[in-house]
């Protein structure tokens, strides 16, 4: 009987590309994090946020560049008071993602014209925005969710409708080409 030497050797990220694994190990890493930080003087639902870390990152950036006093997340100021830097997990997220880029060969410059560069930058700037009036990505909201937190609960109703609406104008467009 012949077998296909591909299908046993399955790797982690076989199996971290399953939605519900890939889900859980993440909710882990963050719950893992939370512990971290909550024993350090954190927030709750604090141990993984793409808006709030970044946030807090820029902030400190421009803190120390231009002396001013923009906010950092307890956490942060703490460590920044202790002459440390703050949550720096959004530079492992880049850095991880472009290893795996580079790792799968996927690393590659897209190319666009002028508007969908402004689209990208547009969304961008939305998203933060956004998930800066919510107090969270979807990361943290689901962590926040954990914690009962009801105005969470509320963010991932409106995180779906967007989504939904996002789909409908993305499929309209298609439909028009």
């Amino acid at each position: 009987m012949v077998t296909d030497i591909s299908e046993k050797r399955k790797g982690v990220d076989t199996y971290l590309k399953i939605p519900l694994l890939g889900g859980a190990v993440i909710g882990f890493a963050a719950a893992l994090i939370q512990a971290l930080l909550f024993a350090a003087g954190g927030p709750q639902a604090y141990g993984f946020c793409v808006a709030c870390h970044s946030r807090d990152l820029i902030n400190y950036v421009t803190n120390s560049l231009t002396g001013s006093n923009l906010f950092l997340a307890p956490f942060s100021a703490n460590a920044v008071a202790a002459g440390t830097l703050p949550v720096l997990t959004i530079i492992g997220v880049l850095v991880g993602a472009a290893g795996a880029a580079v790792l799968y060969k996927e690393f590659r410059v897209k190319k666009g014209d002028a508007k969908s560069y402004a689209v990208y930058g547009i969304g961008g700037i939305l998203f933060m925005i956004f998930a800066l009036c919510m107090g969270a990505c979807p990361y943290r909201l689901a962590l926040r969710i954990g914690y009962g937190d009801l105005v969470a609960v509320f963010g991932l109703i409106a995180l779906i409708v967007g989504v939904f609406i996002g789909i409908k104008i993305a499929m309209k467009r298609m439909e028009g080409k």
